[in-house]
């Protein structure tokens, strides 16, 4: 073979191997393109997923709607909102909390999921209510929250001036708020009765029978008190409150929730967030 064919069998071994270099560049960058593209879907489902998960949480009160009660068997779907308002019901936090199995059936699972709570103002008192406290993917997270206040299914009696209409057997004048209430056996057994305001106030018990106790507080549990002037199987009590410009309330609390008296006062605001990623 002379000088000339062996150059022409060179040079169309050089354009081969450079049509292959080129047709592998062209396969890499439309499969890359194709991944990008496919994790851009997956990145927008899975950001509206979390949006909507989020959303029945903290804007449905679940099916059924006191499902904080019911067996597992029976809840449909999970929603923390209370029935009495817009606010969320901390039992149906605290039911989710010590069962938080009962959200992994919403998410599909090639999905790790977390659900936290912390107060607004104290991030570094932050509680895990569902989910997993770590991810095995931690490059493609993505978060939600949502500022929450709740419901902790207190009965409270505003000691306000506005509402102040009822007759005083002392004859006060409009310096104090008077109120009737009806004591029993049942009730003092079953909860705590609480005066709670945001300064000291002046305070006056009495029943029908000329007894009394009298003091100043912030915050005082107040059955001993009514006990004491408890005569009958149903006995009034009148409660009188100096209140001036306070914010003052009778609390019956019937699930041991005295940490969150003050909230009476002034509701806590705290952050409920949602992470997922694919796991």
């Amino acid at each position: 073979m002379n000088n000339k064919g062996q150059i022409i069998i060179t040079d169309i071994l050089l354009y081969l191997i450079l049509l292959l270099v080129i047709f592998s560049l062209v396969i890499y960058a439309t499969e890359t393109l194709n991944d990008n593209q496919v994790t851009k879907i997956n990145n927008k489902q899975a950001n509206q997923f979390l949006k909507d998960s989020l959303s029945t949480l903290t804007k449905t009160s679940g099916t059924p709607s006191n499902w904080e009660y019911s067996s597992s068997n029976n809840i449909q779907t999970i929603g923390l909102k209370s029935n009495k308002g817009q606010l969320l019901s901390y039992d149906k936090l605290i039911k989710l909390k010590t069962n938080p199995n009962l959200l992994d059936g919403y998410f599909p699972d090639s999905l790790d999921y977390s659900l936290t709570l912390y107060p607004r103002d104290n991030v570094n008192s932050k509680e895990l209510i569902a989910g997993k406290n770590s991810f095995t993917n931690n490059k493609q997270v993505q978060s939600k929250s949502v500022l929450v206040l709740f419901d902790y299914e207190f009965n409270t009696l505003s000691f306000n001036k506005e509402n102040s209409s009822e007759s005083c057997p002392y004859k006060h004048d409009n310096q104090w708020v008077c109120k009737a209430i009806n004591i029993n056996e049942l009730s003092l057994s079953s909860g705590k009765y609480y005066i709670i305001s945001d300064s000291n106030v002046e305070y006056i018990f009495s029943n029908t029978y000329s007894q009394n106790a009298t003091g100043q507080t912030n915050k005082l549990c107040i059955n001993n008190h009514f006990e004491r002037l408890r005569k009958n199987t149903n006995q009034t009590i009148y409660l009188h409150i100096k209140a001036d410009n306070n914010n003052t309330y009778l609390v019956y609390d019937t699930k041991n929730r005295e940490k969150f008296l003050e909230e009476v006062i002034k509701p806590r605001t705290y952050v409920l967030n949602m992470k997922i990623a694919n796991s």
